[in-house]
């Protein structure tokens, strides 16, 4: 009888365990950061595994934490229903407090001043320190209510819990809480996480398909260079691989893999695209062609864009939306499976 196996791959959520990538540098300088207790400003593009680095570091570290998800967070009630759910998960004994019952009982009169009065009162009664992290920052900035400064102000001069706040969009995190020559805080930090190396990626590849019985040596070099070692998409069609070889097929396994996905994404990618302007399109039409420099004469002239202004101006916005990324001196699309999708569109490939 032959034996079964697994997917060893996991996709999705943050990894945890066997399935998360050691990265000794970076995990290095977070646990310094937290060892100084200075704030930490934590950015990356989508899917670079910011939440997964800081779970590993922060189930490793004895100083008590509290892990804020934002991305469902829609209004300013919403946002203190979970921080005062979070304090009386932190320190039970709050629950008898008057004001936290106060503030519970009608969450449309607090103030984060209120909500961090009473944290900075438990904190120091139990002589601990204390970690907040902020996951997806960025949603605070599209509330109606100016949450972001109000934020700023009931933190300024507070002392006795260190915040995380995480985001993929580097240019709130600076808007915020500044660069070199203006801080928030007098002791933050800034880190910008990156892809996986080739290395250790290719290692984790390597051991991961050996698992269950796929020997082919080329094939997590071959991963690693069409996701640039982003650690979504890796597990994303590694996962893919691993699903089309348990099924018993055994020879192109990666073109296989990205025309499976392909085939799934295409709804999404034409409504993405649908929603695109021109200027947008014709540029993400020149790199896609294989340009890096859109905001050169020659390549302005080629594809259409009106002027330098205009080519700079979408360039910025596509970064912002995490579209694009600025590496090799040039400017790429970030998604490998867009790119190839947009490629195979217009007859590139």
């Amino acid at each position: 009888m032959s034996k079964i196996y697994a997917n060893p791959f996991n996709w999705g959520e943050p990894v945890k365990g066997n399935h998360y990538v050691q990265r000794p540098e970076d995990q290095a300088f977070i646990i310094a950061s937290i060892e100084k207790q200075s704030h930490l400003l934590l950015t990356g593009k989508r899917g670079t595994g910011k939440t997964s680095l800081l779970n590993f570091v922060l189930d490793k570290n004895a100083t008590p934490f509290i892990h804020l998800d934002l991305r469902f967070i829609v209004s300013r009630e919403e946002l203190f229903e979970l921080l005062l759910k979070a304090l009386a998960t932190s320190f039970p004994s709050v629950e008898t407090d008057e004001r936290l019952k106060s503030l519970t009982a009608d969450v449309s009169n607090a103030t984060l001043k209120n909500v961090f009065d009473i944290w900075d009162e438990m904190v120091k009664g139990s002589n601990e320190k204390f970690i907040l992290v902020w996951d997806e920052f960025q949603h605070l900035a599209k509330f109606k209510e100016n949450i972001v400064e109000e934020l700023r102000l009931s933190l300024n001069g507070r002392r006795g819990i260190t915040h995380i706040f995480v985001s993929h969009r580097r240019d709130i995190l600076r808007e915020v809480f500044g660069n070199d020559n203006k801080v928030f805080f007098k002791n933050q930090e800034f880190f910008e996480l990156e892809n996986l190396e080739q290395k250790a990626c290719t290692r984790y590849l390597t051991q991961r398909f050996r698992r269950m019985g796929l020997s082919d040596f080329d094939l997590p070099e071959a991963v690693y260079k069409y996701t640039g070692g982003q650690p979504l998409f890796t597990q994303r069609l590694a996962y893919t691989v691993s699903q089309i070889w348990l099924e018993g097929t055994t020879t192109r396994l990666l073109q296989r893999s990205i025309k499976k996905l392909l085939k799934e994404r295409n709804i999404l990618f034409t409504a993405l695209w649908d929603n695109f302007g021109l200027n947008e399109k014709r540029l993400l039409l020149g790199l896609a062609s294989g340009y890096s420099r859109p905001t050169e004469l020659g390549f302005i002239a080629k594809f259409g864009l009106s002027a330098t202004s205009t080519a700079h101006n979408t360039v910025i916005k596509l970064v912002r939306e995490g579209w694009l990324v600025n590496r090799d001196e040039g400017y790429h699309i970030y998604d490998p499976l867009f790119l190839s999708w947009l490629q195979k569109r217009e007859g590139l490939i």
